[in-house]
């Protein structure tokens, strides 16, 4: 596992927010290009892509429902580059799901421009908090990849959480991850378990005939 710090997080977060963000038809009055709505579906997100072995099951899955060889292939180099091992960061089960102060990450990225977040309140309630995306963060996220070409695994990664959540909220990621037994029965306050060696032997078990036509 790679040693974690502020700006390591930030940096994922940043191409989190980018790659899983929808432009706005026009830049608003701050200068913003695109948003990301809603912190749980951000946590969502965070979890595939530090939790590599529950995203190569979600793919799996996929796999089986539309046959479609690119999610076998992509789990597949999940195992093969040992993501499982060097990539996991894990996360612990709160209250709706997997979750992580993210505070210093997210003003790394606050005070240098790169994202706002607006506070939206009903009464004294807050409201979700949507993120959004100016287009420091955008050229940033490409300069990045440009200059430090093995810093790309992040951007590769996080289009593939991207895609896999086809555009749906929160709710519904977090539901989807809550299938996953061993996330659900996590208790509270206690890490989200691997689920490697699982995956591992239903990897092996699958061929590309492996699917429903």
């Amino acid at each position: 596992m790679s040693e974690r710090s502020p700006q390591r997080d930030a940096l994922r977060l940043l191409y989190i927010l980018v790659e899983g963000s929808t432009p706005l038809p026009e830049p608003d009055d701050s200068g913003a290009v695109a948003i990301f709505r809603g912190e749980s579906r951000l946590f969502a997100f965070d979890f595939w892509v530090r939790n590599p072995d529950y995203l190569a099951d979600e793919l799996l899955d996929m796999f089986e429902k539309d046959g479609d060889i690119s999610h076998l292939e992509t789990a597949k180099l999940i195992f093969a580059a040992d993501e499982p091992e060097i990539r996991r960061y894990p996360m612990l089960r709160y209250r709706f799901g997997a979750y992580e102060r993210i505070d210093n990450a997210l003003s790394i990225l606050r005070s240098r421009n790169l994202i706002l977040i607006p506070v939206k309140r009903a009464g004294t309630k807050v409201l979700e908090t949507d993120f959004l995306i100016m287009p420091e963060a955008i050229s940033l996220a490409d300069d990045i990849v440009k200059q430090f070409p093995i810093l790309a695994w992040y951007r590769t990664r996080t289009k593939v959480v991207a895609a896999l959540a086809a555009g749906r909220g929160g709710a519904a990621l977090k539901k989807q991850q809550h299938d996953q037994i061993e996330y659900h029965a996590a208790s509270l306050g206690s890490t989200i378990p691997s689920i490697t060696d699982r995956v591992k032997e239903r990897l092996n078990g699958l061929t590309p005939r492996d699917h429903h036509v």
